[in-house]
């Protein structure tokens, strides 16, 4: 398949950038948390199973710096703590704490907000079309 114009690819990027800035909520002034960090902890609250940073940085696209960063972050703070992988001593599991799920409870709305307008004003099918199509970009840009 022959590559598009990039004028054109360059528009399509800029729509997606707009999107992005539009409903991806920042950090309040007076939050705890960045949006990637709201992302890990409800990660972590959500997960069937216990989660290693590695898993993270699979689910998240972040390298490992970077979440190492966060959870280093988060762990100061009290919102996360880190218990040892009894089969592989190296490695460790990430476990919400009380004061975590507090502070993930508290803050959900903000960062949320977005994504409800756009539920909304869209309806469940159209809303549910608009993800599926999110997910499978995600999953072929991981690729």
């Amino acid at each position: 398949m022959a590559e598009k114009d990039w004028i054109e690819m360059m528009e399509q990027m800029q729509s997606i950038r707009l999107f992005a800035r539009l409903n991806v909520r920042r950090k309040r002034q007076s939050e705890h948390f960045s949006a990637e960090s709201l992302d890990l902890l409800s990660r972590v609250a959500l997960a069937r199973e216990p989660l290693t940073p590695l898993i993270l940085c699979k689910q998240t696209g972040l390298t490992k710096p970077m979440m190492s960063k966060l959870i280093e972050e988060l762990n100061g703070k009290g919102f996360l703590n880190k218990e040892q992988d009894p089969k592989d001593k190296r490695s460790y599991f990430l476990i919400l704490t009380e004061e975590g799920k507090k502070e993930l409870n508290n803050t959900y709305q903000y960062y949320l907000e977005p994504v409800y307008k756009i539920w909304r004003h869209l309806g469940e099918a159209q809303f549910g079309e608009l993800m599926k199509l999110i997910n499978l970009a995600n999953r072929a840009s991981q690729e």
